[in-house]
């Protein structure tokens, strides 16, 4: 009678120590961005897990991230202007030059921007060519020296 009182606390004693490990495993902090699966859900989802290994893929894959590098090796750019960022060919650890291409930014406003300085420009030439003209007319007394100087009250 004595041994099996024995045994019964034994068996008492191994439950209640898993189950306290299993509260503690429970306690313990959970990381917010993690799922866990139950394996009943594994199961009825039909995920298969394997090891990892190398493999040549046969397209593109195209995701969204973000590139994290140590605090020591991070630069901040600053652009005049806003935009989004079009294209990259950097990944963390590599070594830039100077006047290596970092990105290639888009926004319309760039754009618009361009298109006033070549605006100016061809603006620019047709004034200097006619200033140009004007002086060679005066040269000759063609012109009067009231058109050289702008039409106004003089120089």
């Amino acid at each position: 009678m004595k041994k099996i009182i024995l045994l019964i606390l034994i068996v008492q004693s191994i439950a209640c120590t898993r189950s306290k490990g299993n509260a503690e495993q429970a306690a313990a902090p959970v990381n917010g961005n993690a799922v866990q699966l139950t394996p009943e859900q594994i199961q009825r989802s039909g995920i298969k897990t394997g090891r990892i290994e190398k493999r040549k893929m046969a397209a593109r894959l195209q995701v969204n991230g973000i590139i994290d590098v140590p605090p020591q090796n991070m630069i901040s750019i600053t652009l005049p202007l806003g935009g989004y960022l079009k294209s990259t060919k950097l990944l963390p650890g590599m070594h830039l030059r100077k006047g290596e291409e970092l990105a290639v930014m888009e926004d319309p406003r760039l754009i618009q921007l361009q298109q006033d300085y070549l605006t100016a420009k061809i603006k620019g030439r047709q004034l200097e060519q006619e200033y140009n003209r004007q002086q060679e007319l005066n040269v000759t007394k063609t012109s009067s020296d009231k058109s050289l100087s702008g039409g106004g009250s003089g120089v």
